[in-house]
C-alpha cells in the first residue's frame, strides 16, 4: 500500500532541493555576469569595422526577396544607402520603421538596399511583410556581405557615392538617424 504522507514529504524536499539549487544557480549567474562574462570592455565600433569613411565600398550583387538583383560598390548611376541590420534587433526594427516613414511622407530617397545579417529568405520575406516596407530588401543567412563590412554591431548604414565609395555611415541607431542619412546623401 502506498503512504501518501512518505510521498507527501519526498515530493516536498525534492522540490525545496530543486528551489535550493535554482536559486544559487541564480545568484551564481549574477556574480559571474557582474564579474566578467559580460564584458563592458566590448570592442569599439570603429574597431568592429572593416569598411570606413572614405574606402572604396566592397563590390557585391545579391539578389533581393522580389527576385531582384542588385548591385552594390563600384560605379553606379544612384547614390546607394546600404543598411546591414538584423531582423531580430530592436534598434534596426525602429531605423527600418523611420525610413519607411519618410518614405511614406513622400521624402526623396537614395537608392536603397537593406541586407539582413542572418535570417532565411523566409524570416526577411515575413518580416517585410508584416511591417509594410517597400524598399529593396536581401537576405544574407550565411552573413556574407556583412562581412564584408564589419565583424560586429548592426545596424549599420552606408551612404555610398555614384563612385562607389563610402561618404557616411553611421552605426546603431537614434532618433534623427535617417534624416542625416538623407541629408548626406544629397551632398553626392
Amino acid at each position: 500500500m502506498i503512504n501518501s504522507a512518505k510521498i507527501a514529504r519526498f515530493v516536498k524536499r525534492h522540490l525545496l532541493n530543486r528551489l535550493f539549487f535554482v536559486v544559487v544557480a541564480a545568484v551564481v549567474m549574477m556574480v559571474v555576469v557582474g564579474c566578467e562574462i559580460v564584458n563592458d570592455d566590448l570592442p569599439s565600433y570603429e574597431a568592429t569595422s572593416i569598411v570606413k569613411v572614405g574606402d572604396k565600398a566592397p563590390e557585391f550583387r545579391v539578389e533581393t526577396i522580389d527576385g531582384e538583383y542588385v548591385a552594390v560598390g563600384g560605379e553606379c548611376d544612384d547614390v546607394t544607402l546600404l543598411i546591414l541590420f538584423s531582423h531580430t534587433c530592436p534598434d534596426c526594427h525602429n531605423l527600418l520603421n523611420a525610413l519607411q516613414s519618410r518614405i511614406r511622407c513622400g521624402v526623396a530617397t537614395p537608392r536603397i538596399v537593406a541586407v539582413s545579417r542572418g535570417g532565411s529568405l523566409t524570416d526577411i520575406t515575413a518580416y517585410r511583410d508584416n511591417n509594410g516596407y517597400t524598399f529593396s530588401l536581401v537576405a544574407d543567412p550565411e552573413r556574407s556581405v556583412y562581412q564584408l563590412y564589419a565583424t560586429m554591431y548592426v545596424p549599420r548604414c552606408y551612404i555610398i557615392d555614384r563612385q562607389g565609395v563610402v561618404r557616411f555611415m553611421t552605426y546603431e541607431y537614434t532618433e534623427g538617424d535617417v534624416d542625416q542619412l538623407f541629408v548626406e546623401a544629397e551632398k553626392y
